[in-house]
Order: C-alpha cells, then sequence, then structure tokens
C-alpha cells in the first residue's frame, strides 16, 4: 500500500475513528492490534504471520530472560535473537528458489514474498523493537508489557514502514491517551502531515530528479564533471527529504491517535562533524545502535583500541541491517572509520582546551566543518546506490566525480 494514496489516508481515518470509539483501554488496545495487522495484510497476506511471530518470540524471550539469571538469561537472549533475526535476515539473502520448478510447491510465492521492499521495511522496524524489548527485560529484570501492549506498541501501523523505532519506554507515555486526541493533538497532527507531505512529494522528488546522472549512471548513462557533482549533492538531500517526511507522516498520523511519537530527525546536514550528524540522523536509530550493539562492544574493558573496532563493527552491522550488500557493508565502514577518526580527535582536543574553546566559539570553523562533514555523508551514500551493478560502478562514478575519468 502506497503511504500516499487515498487508500493510506482512508485507512488512516477509518483507524482513528475506530480508536475513538469510547471504551475500555484493553478493547482499545484490541482495536489498534487489529488496524496494526489490517495495515500489515495489505503489505502483503503472509506480513502479519511473519510480525506474530516475532512479537510472540520477542515476549517469550523476555519472559524467561526476565526470570533467568546470569548465563541462563544470556543463553535466552542469544538464542531468541537468533530465532528473530533469521526471520528478518535469511529471506533477504535470495536464497530462495524462484519457483520455477526447481524447488517445492508454493516457493515461487516466498521468493516474492522476500523480495517484497514493503515487506522488509516493515520487518526491519518491528525486529528491532522486538529485540530492545528482550534486551530490556533481560537487564532490568521485567517484562513492562503484557501480551496485548506488546503487540499494539511493536505493531504500531504508522511506524511499520520507516520508524521512528519508538521505545516501549516511551510509548508507554502515551497509552492512556491512545484513541484520546485532543485538539492540540489534532492541529499538530495535520501540521506535522502537512510539512511530511511537502518533503515527501515535493522536495524529495525535485532531488530525486536532479540526481537522475547518478541513479542512471549504472545503465550507461556518462555525466560530466558538474552533472555529476549536482547530483552527487540532490541524492543526498533526496535521502533526508525522503526519509524525514515519512518520520513526518509517521509522527502526525499517531497524533491524531493520541499517541506522541519521538522526534526522529534534527537538521542532521547542518551537523559539524560525524557524530552529532548521528545524534540528529534517524535518532531512534542511531540510539537504538548505540545502546544495543556499539556499549555493548565496548564493554568495560580499558583497552584503547576498543571503542574504534565499535564503532567499525557497530556500523557495519547497521549497513548490513539496511541491506544484505557488499556497498552497505562499505558504507558501515566508512561511517565507522569516521566516528572512530572523531573520538581520536575529541580526545586530543580535551588535552589542548584552548584550541576546542577557539573552534567552539569560531563561525568559520564551524560552517568548514559542516561542509567537509556534509561532502563526506554524500560521498558514503553512493556506495549504497548501486544496487546490482556493485561497487565497480560506485568506484567510476567517484573517479567521474573527482576529475579523474
Amino acid at each position: 500500500m502506497d503511504v500516499l494514496s487515498l487508500k493510506a489516508a482512508g485507512f488512516l481515518a477509518a483507524s482513528v475513528l475506530l480508536l475513538c470509539i469510547p471504551a475500555p483501554r484493553t478493547i482499545r488496545l484490541g482495536l489498534l492490534v487489529i488496524a496494526n495487522l489490517a495495515f500489515l495484510a495489505l503489505l502483503h497476506p503472509l506480513a502479519p504471520a511473519v510480525f506474530g511471530a516475532v512479537t510472540l518470540l520477542a515476549y517469550a524471550g523476555a519472559r524467561v530472560a526476565a526470570n533467568a539469571k546470569g548465563g541462563t538469561a544470556k543463553a535466552a537472549v542469544g538464542i531468541f535473537s537468533i530465532l528473530i533475526g533469521s526471520l528478518l535476515f535469511v529471506p533477504k539473502l535470495g536464497i530462495f528458489p524462484d519457483g520455477g520448478g526447481h524447488g517445492a510447491p508454493g516457493a515461487g510465492f516466498a521468493a516474492n514474498f522476500a523480495k517484497s521492499p514493503a515487506y522488509f521495511a516493515g520487518a526491519s522496524y518491528f525486529t528491532l523493537r522486538a529485540l530492545q524489548f528482550m534486551f530490556d527485560a533481560k537487564r532490568e529484570g521485567k517484562v513492562h508489557f503484557n501480551i496485548l501492549e506488546t503487540l499494539a506498541w511493536n505493531g504500531f501501523f504508522p511506524t511499520l514502514l520507516a520508524g521512528p523505532i519508538e521505545r516501549s519506554q516511551h510509548f508507554t507515555e502515551s497509552l492512556d491517551t491512545l484513541g484520546k486526541p485532543c485538539a492540540g493533538d489534532l492541529i499538530d497532527g495535520a501540521w506535522r502531515i502537512y510539512i511530511g507531505l511537502l518533503k515527501k512529494v515535493v522536495l524529495s522528488q525535485i532531488f530525486f530528479t536532479w540526481a537522475q546522472p547518478l541513479v542512471e549512471f549504472e545503465h550507461g548513462v556518462r555525466p560530466t564533471h558538474l552533472e555529476a557533482w549536482t547530483s552527487l549533492y540532490s541524492f543526498g538531500l533526496y535521502f533526508y527529504f525522503d526519509f524525514s517526511g515519512y518520520s513526518d507522516l509517521a509522527i502526525g498520523a499517531a497524533r491524531f491517535c493520541g499517541i506522541r511519537l519521538a522526534e526522529n530527525f534534527d537538521n542532521p546536514y547542518l551537523r559539524p562533524n560525524i557524530s552529532e550528524f548521528w545524534r540528529t540522523w534517524h535518532i531512534s536509530l542511531s540510539s537504538w545502535i548505540r545502546d544495543y550493539v556499539f556499549l555493548p562492544m565496548c564493554g568495560k574493558s580499558s583497552s584503547r583500541w576498543r571503542p574504534h573496532a565499535a564503532s567499525v563493527g557497530s556500523m557495519v552491522l547497521c549497513g548490513l541491517w539496511h541491506g544484505p550488500t557488499f556497498g552497505w557493508a562499505l558504507w558501515g565502514v566508512f561511517h565507522g572509520v569516521a566516528l572512530s577518526i572523531h573520538q581520536q580527535w575529541t580526545a586530543w582536543l580535551r588535552k589542548h582546551f584552548r584550541w576546542k574553546q577557539k573552534l567552539t566559539k569560531s563561525k568559520i570553523a564551524r560552517a568548514i566543518a559542516m561542509i567537509i562533514t556534509f561532502h563526506f555523508l554524500a560521498i558514503a551514500w553512493t556506495w549504497t546506490a548501486y544496487a546490482t551493478t556493485g561497487v565497480g560502478t560506485t568506484w567510476r562514478f567517484l573517479l567521474i566525480l573527482f576529475g579523474i575519468r
């Protein structure tokens, strides 16, 4: 289902009216679960089953982890994490038969399901939320949600396709107002939906058109030096307006339901370094990676190299979460190395406080840092542009970009 279609608008309106029926909290939660499953079914007939399997596994794993001790809890979380992760990543690897007489009956249907972009967009997000639910239960020794609340939160339909990855703790704060939007919620929700449509329908499409020399490069179109740079900038801006536009739509739709989601973007391209970029770009994902990947990788070791290895490792996993391709892995390496370099730069500034004061107060230094950071980000995006022809195409484009060929 296209989120910009009249069908999607009708679904949102019907869901809001359904949730606003005067009823006890449990009934409203049940109605939200029905709306979530209906939305998933519109994406793909099997999507509700996959969502149900992931969420029930996470709930069972959380219950076991919360009541177990020490190594038993770690083992339980590890086993359930593998089971949940396999439901996301195994189909992405493209190992299903094509159904052309070379596999079991129905293999073609499974293959088409595995290739569905809408399915994977949703699966990626509810899988991360499911893992977070288990990790928090192990760490805190208790489960905050019952099964109905878990299904309502993990499948909250405005967040299924592209986030935000709403934390269960934050979602809890809005459960009492589910289906009870106030006038302020309706006004703010309408404004955020307007902003989201402006970004997705107008601005992202303008920049996508200007990015065509980069997009069509793998099909034999050779851009000029100027066209290459124009398309590079446009490609990065397209990513921002498309992605942040969807977050605005999700936040606005949630406000109509009486739910207040956490913000997901905060002018990330105006940041002077890679660390600040990741604190303001897809905030729900970057904070998830920090809390559940980077910090556990760092551990309590005093090794000076471990944080650098954790930066690269966590960003490579972030890239593979977006897509299990060599291009996305390289994108993760680029970001991980950049974060590692910034760690060293920050450590050096702590030892040279006068330099830190001068650079912090200098508007010129900040402007130069913003320009350098944006160019790094734009160049890094190119590694993800060519899913079919691979990194060789990216390398040839970069040679044209820098006037080498």
